[in-house]
């Protein structure tokens, strides 16, 4: 592709092809070159106006389109759109009188939003209070395509063309193409691509239709594939043997990402995966990732998609800031390929944009850059524990695809087979005699508490501070795998009766013990079983994966307990709810929520939480949300 096709979330490789393969416009190429040639004496000085006037407008035009300038947008303290385009004349004219309401914009093709050229488009001004003509170019189109439902925009400054497709929830659907570079540097493919995508015959039916066409072979390809592989499984049971199969059918859509967890994991089981040598498919657009793999890969397809703005600002009486969304801590327990993990993402990154600062002034320049803004949600904000190997590899390939990160909090395990750190001290037999020299369990925890509190206290650009750093978190790293292998034992007693209690108090009032006595425990049988155990089941201990929780609680926790994976045996759907709940309870704060998403669930458990005096309760389609009564 182009490297003048900055950016591509909108077409899959084959539309792009359809379209490189129309005729092309050869005028229009000539006129561009001419505008953009006109452009280059003034461009340096250049202002919005003068980028409006002498550039983006005369390309309008000689992309065909119709268009009314300044149009008032229908919401006072938003900045109006440069420019609403109409499917001709006559559409103009009849749609005048209805000038700055929202039916206006309904019946528009699109609009368009200019910045002065060379503004970069993903990103606010930096030091400004930002009003909303100062914020993120990239959400402010983003904003006024949700409000206005015209299915268009166009975001340009002058140098750089975005064209977007109206959002249905948060996601960004565009592409971006560096029109000067492509006129100047002779890019014949990245300026008949502009050429067919940004005109008027384009957006009026060109696009639609091919658009339309793509989902619909695409569907038709997904359906066909889903039914052979519900075959291929129906008597697979172990991973050894349905990983391969899912590993196959992924490749023949995805051949470039890489499968890390789940090839680790087969190569243990000396099995080897034959593959047929795949391309992918041209039908697929990478940013389709997890709806792909959610609808090829579940046993009910696609999953029911909660309404994240009311979700997380619930409230409406309460007056939230950005700062009160970096502050939330969320846990997403069933990923499902990414699905909700990726939409969390984008709502959390458009709530950021929409809501002000705390105080009028402040600005960070981390939350302004979409990027960086993602990155910092990313790795701040979200966290998320994956139950299959191959799921959790598809949920960093489907991150990485989208955002260009991993999911660095994210980690592999069953949610609902695990330990809190006070079973430790409710295990501690106290009539037996510690060694000499060895810490009381108890204060070997608390003391486990307070490093991680001052870990995180430290500067890491302190010289000092970055000493005490190091020693402390190779003191952290100790205790860690010890309580980590410790809550193991005690939770693989559930499975096998092979551990005696002594083997468990022996362990107990070693966690402050020397290397020896811990390398000798590792080698006997009865751990070496316990920890087989445990990397079978995917034991979880929630505060040991996740530290912050030893002095912290999540704000979110989100639970889709009817995702179940086609190769899996289906839970029982009560029982399994409620077990999310016993378990993700422990770990919410006071007024944090607990999202339920599931049809069948909500309707089968509705009636018992109503009763229930713990918890308040809120229920909506597909959606049931509970609060810790207070």
């Amino acid at each position: 592709m182009s490297s003048y096709i900055l950016r591509n979330t909108l077409f899959s490789l084959e539309s792009i092809e359809a379209l490189l393969s129309l005729p092309e416009n050869t005028d229009l190429g000539a006129s561009l070159f001419d505008l953009l040639t006109k452009f280059q004496e003034i461009k340096k000085f250049a202002s919005e106006i003068h980028t409006e006037i002498h550039l983006v407008k005369p390309v309008l035009k000689s992309l065909g389109h119709t268009y009314e300038s300044k149009p008032k947008f229908f919401e006072e303290h938003i900045k109006n759109p440069d420019v609403a385009l109409f499917v001709s004349e006559e559409e103009r004219v009849n749609n005048s009188h209805l000038w700055g309401t929202q039916e206006y914009y309904t019946n528009t093709l699109g609009i368009v939003l200019l910045k002065r050229y060379g503004r970069n488009l993903h990103e606010g001004i930096s030091g400004f209070y930002l009003e909303f003509e100062n914020k993120m170019p990239i959400y402010q189109i983003l904003y006024l395509l949700k409000k206005s439902r015209t299915p268009w925009g166009i975001l340009t400054n002058g140098k750089h063309w975005i064209l977007i497709r109206r959002p249905v929830q948060f996601e960004i659907r565009m592409i971006e193409i560096d029109v000067e570079g492509a006129v100047f540097e002779g890019d014949e493919q990245a300026l008949h691509l502009f050429c067919q995508i940004f005109s008027s015959t384009g957006l009026k039916k060109l696009l639609p239709d091919m658009l339309e066409e793509e989902r619909k072979r695409l569907l038709k390809d997904l359906t066909e594939k889903r039914v052979s592989l519900d075959k291929q499984l129906s008597d697979q049971k172990k991973k050894v043997d349905y990983y391969p199969t899912i590993i196959r059918a992924y490749r023949q859509f995805f051949s470039a990402w890489p499968l890390p967890s789940t090839e680790s994991y087969l190569k243990e089981k000396n099995i080897t995966v034959r593959e047929k040598d795949s391309e992918g498919s041209g039908l697929i657009n990478s940013y389709d990732h997890t709806d792909i793999l959610s609808y090829l890969f579940s046993k009910k397809g696609s999953q029911v998609n909660p309404h994240l703005e009311e979700i997380i600002l619930g409230e409406k009486s309460r007056r939230y800031t950005k700062e009160d969304i970096f502050a939330l801590r969320i846990l997403d327990v069933t990923p499902g390929f990414g699905a909700l993990s990726t939409r969390l993402v984008d709502a959390l990154a458009y709530l950021s944009f929409v809501l002000p600062y705390r105080e009028k002034n402040t600005f960070r320049a981390e939350w302004e850059e979409e990027s960086a803004l993602k990155k910092c949600i990313i790795d701040t904000i979200l966290y998320g524990i994956e139950r299959s190997h191959i799921s959790f590899d598809i949920l960093q390939n489907t991150m990485k695809s989208r955002f260009g990160l991993s999911g660095r909090n994210y980690r592999l395990g069953n949610p609902l087979i695990g330990m809190p750190l006070k079973s430790i001290v409710n295990a501690i037999d106290s009539t037996n005699q510690m060694a000499l020299f060895n810490k009381h369990p108890k204060d070997v925890i608390q003391e486990f508490k307070e490093l991680y509190t001052l870990f995180y206290s430290l500067s890491d650009k302190i010289k000092e501070d970055l000493e005490l750093r190091s020693a402390t978190e190779i003191k952290l790293l100790v205790y860690t795998e010890r309580i980590r292998d410790l809550l193991d034992v005690m939770t693989a007693t559930y499975f096998t009766k092979t551990v005696e209690n002594k083997r468990i108090q022996e362990m107990l009032f070693a966690l402050d013990g020397n290397d020896a006595a811990w390398t000798s425990i590792r080698s006997q049988g009865w751990f070496a079983e316990s920890k087989d155990i445990a990397k079978r089941n995917g034991f979880f201990h929630l505060e040991i994966e996740f530290p912050f929780l030893l002095g912290n609680a999540f704000d979110f926790i989100f639970v889709q307990p009817s995702l179940n994976y086609s190769w899996e045996e289906e839970l029982p759907l009560a029982e399994a709810t409620k077990a999310f709940v016993k378990r993700g309870m422990s770990y919410l704060k006071q007024e944090g929520k607990l999202v339920i998403i599931s049809t069948q669930a909500i309707g089968q458990l509705v009636p018992e939480l109503k009763k229930s005096k713990r918890y308040e309760l809120e229920s909506a389609e597909g959606i049931c949300v509970l609060k810790k009564k207070i």
